[in-house]
Formats: C-alpha cells, sequence, structure tokens
C-alpha cells in the first residue's frame, strides 16, 4: 500500500458456515492448465505476502504442478480482494488468503457490502493466526505500556497512535486501548503497515499498532520495540515482550486469523483439492519454520464447526466495542 497523510478518527461480523474438506485425489478438472491464483488482500512485500507466497511455492507441486500465483489486491481494508474472489467464475482457479475482518468484521460496520459473507464464500480452512503489539521507536524513551499512557496523558497531540487500516479488528482493538486507558491519543490511520513502519522509524508519529508480523523483523534489529502484546500470552517471537493483560489490561485480549476461501458453488473436488495442498503445505517442516519466525502462530487447520464457534466468539466479543466506538464505515 502507499502512504496517505494520517488524519485523526477514531474506529471500533457474520457467521457464516465454514466448509472442511476431505483428503482426495487431485480431479481432472477441464481448467487443469489455467492459471490459478490465490488473493491476497496486501501489498507485495508485506508478511501476507510472505506467506501466500511460500504458500503457492509449496502448494504448486501438490497440486500437479499447475501454475500457481499470488495476486496482489490491497484496498478498502482487505474488502476490495473480497469482492474481486465473489467476481471470479466458481470454477475453482481462484482463493482467497485473508484474515479475519471481510468477512467477520466488515458485516457489522458497512451496510452496503457488495458481497455477503454468508452466500458468496466457502472457508476451506484457517492458515495462521497472528498477534497484534503495540511499538514505539527503539530510541523512546518508552518501555511500556504504563510510560506510553504516561506520555499520552501528557501530551496527548504528541503521541497519536498509527493503526494499518480503517474498520478491522486491528482499528477496534485500538479504539479499545484508548478508552480503558483513558487517553485522547488520536488514530492515526495508514494504507498499510509499510507506510506506518517507515514513519516510526522517522519518528513522525510516537507509535503504531498492527500485526507483529508487520514488526517483528524491524524489532529484532533494534529498529522499533513492540512493548505490548495482545494475545491470550506472550508470542513464541517476542517472549520478553509482556502482554497488555499483564500490564494491566486483562480485557485487552485479541487476537486474528488467516482462513483460505473459495467461491460458493465451487466443485466440492476442486475445493477438496485446495485443502489437500494447502494442509500438506502446512504440514512441512520448512515452511512451519519460516512462517514461525516470521510472527505467525501455527494451526492444525479447522473444521467447519470450528470456523463457526470461532466466527461466533467474534461476534460476541466485539459487536459491543464496536456499537460502544459509534463508528460507521459507510
Amino acid at each position: 500500500m502507499h502512504d496517505q497523510n494520517p488524519s485523526s478518527l477514531r474506529l471500533s461480523r457474520r457467521v457464516f458456515v465454514a466448509a472442511g474438506a476431505s483428503t482426495i485425489a487431485i480431479p481432472r478438472l477441464a481448467n487443469a492448465q489455467a492459471v490459478n491464483r490465490i488473493l491476497v488482500p496486501f501489498p507485495p512485500g508485506g508478511p501476507a505476502d510472505y506467506m501466500g507466497r511460500l504458500l503457492a511455492e509449496k502448494m504448486k507441486d501438490q497440486m500437479g504442478g499447475r501454475t500457481l500465483i499470488v495476486d496482489n489486491r490491497p484496498g478498502a481494508g482487505t474488502r476490495l480482494a473480497t469482492e474481486v474472489l465473489k467476481n471470479a467464475p466458481a470454477d475453482g482457479n481462484t482463493v482467497l488468503l485473508a484474515p479475519v475482518d471481510p468477512m467477520f468484521i466488515a458485516p457489522l460496520i458497512y451496510s452496503n457490502l457488495r458481497y455477503d459473507p454468508a452466500t458468496d464464500f466457502k472457508a476451506l480452512t484457517d492458515v495462521a493466526g497472528v498477534q497484534f503489539g503495540l511499538v514505539v521507536n527503539a530510541s523512546s524513551p518508552i518501555k511500556n505500556l504504563n510510560d506510553f499512557i504516561q506520555a499520552a496523558k501528557a501530551k496527548p497531540k504528541e503521541h497519536a497512535i498509527a493503526i494499518s487500516s480503517l474498520g478491522t479488528l486491528l482499528h477496534f482493538l485500538a479504539t479499545e486501548f484508548t478508552t480503558q486507558a483513558r487517553i485522547d491519543s488520536t488514530l492515526a490511520p495508514y494504507r498499510g503497515g509499510a507506510a506506518m513502519v517507515t514513519e516510526l522509524q522517522g519518528n513522525q508519529i510516537a507509535a503504531g499498532m498492527d500485526a507483529t508480523t508487520t514488526f517483528i523483523e524491524h524489532h529484532r534489529a533494534g529498529k522499533l520495540r513492540v512493548i505490548a502484546v495482545a494475545g491470550e500470552k506472550r508470542a513464541d517471537v517476542l517472549p520478553d515482550v509482556p502482554t497488555f493483560a499483564e500490564q494491566g489490561f486483562p480485557n485487552l485480549v485479541a487476537s486474528s486469523r488467516y482462513l483460505m476461501y473459495v467461491r460458493a458453488g465451487t466443485a466440492p473436488e476442486a475445493a477438496a483439492m485446495w485443502t489437500q495442498a494447502l494442509r500438506k503445505a502446512l504440514a512441512m517442516p520448512d515452511v512451519r519454520e519460516k512462517l514461525a519466525r516470521a510472527g505467525y502462530d501455527l494451526m492444525a487447520g479447522s473444521s467447519a464447526e470450528e470456523v463457526s464457534k470461532y466466527a461466533n466468539g467474534l461476534a460476541a466479543r466485539w459487536t459491543p466495542v464496536i456499537k460502544a466506538s459509534g463508528f460507521k464505515g459507510d
């Protein structure tokens, strides 16, 4: 994504049935020689793009050597790529690799969505989990949440919090943090994590909140400092960074996950082909090592019932927060 000038803005789903898939032989489909696409709703070069390309490289051999590419479609808080999948033929050639936002969060906010998560798509399985973190420049005197809160109370205009997109789970987590911390820090939306990281490293903004996958390499390099993560426990790749709960905010627990989707109406054998290839790729030791090092939480692969349970939990957790925020996405 590209930089845009941050503006002061505060922010804040729908359950649909996912479908599991069985292991089958690769089907002999008429479109077997077509280009197969993994839609990624983020720009090239970021952590989601990295995951998509890693999986594409490993999955193509599981799919009979088919041509398999990553098609980056950033925009509209991940909704653009979702619309691309809706408008693609249900021929099994295109899948979407996306976080929870377009399917589970956006329906709670936008009344004019150009897709229906309940009827337009079928979830194959989850792919990887991801935590969120609050980060500052490594040269900042801020070492923990209390330091940031005290600084923000003293000089709120100088302690805005950058976020990478609006109308997303991340956005409402940031809103909830400022509310619970009783600080007047504005939320500064950027068009993607890369633009945010650039300005954090240049000390042009005091703090940022995003998936830890956005920050992990910069944290390791000593350029940025993650001061809190929002998971139920500390991130495996950031064992020295305490959670929000450990720092006095027991209700600030949130994480996301990536799932893979096909168009509704896709032939079961085509959907199963993708699921089989994905699960085989995710079981490869080198894939697991690379995803874990990039900051992703490894997942075993969900059933339809597990995805539905997860979606119900998101609705119960975030609907009150979204309503209280007063944010309207339309």
